[in-house]
């Protein structure tokens, strides 16, 4: 029995060696195919790159010039409230003189009619 029973051992041991040696070659394939994908993946992220960065730029310059304008926008907001509140003082000073000269028109219409004055020509 002993000699039957080593070679039943030895071929446990070869089957289990093939069993070791195909797992290792799966593994192994399983590390090359991982590593392709990840190789892959970078080339692609690589030409993306370039792209991404362009783009980024582009907004970059797209948001400078947008506060370049908006703070141009600003100041000319300001100068117009400026010239209104200027334009405003100028507003009311005309209705003053305006409602004093139409208030002495009417007085000389009202004394006119009245005949507490008289228009003289030459």
């Amino acid at each position: 029995m002993p000699p039957s029973s080593t070679s039943a051992l030895e071929a446990r041991i070869d089957r289990l060696e093939e069993r070791m040696v195909a797992g290792f070659t799966d593994i192994q394939d399983m590390l090359r195919s991982y590593d392709e994908r990840t190789r892959a993946i970078e080339r692609l992220e690589a030409g993306c790159q370039p792209i991404v960065y362009a783009r980024l730029d582009a907004i970059q310059q797209d948001l400078l010039d947008h506060n370049t304008r908006l703070a141009m926008k600003s100041q000319q907001i300001i100068n117009i409230n400026t010239q209104m509140s200027d334009l405003m003082h100028m507003y009311r000073l005309f209705v003053w003189v305006g409602t004093a000269m139409g208030g002495s028109i009417i007085s000389l219409i009202v004394a006119l009619i009245t005949g507490h004055a008289q228009v003289v020509f030459k």
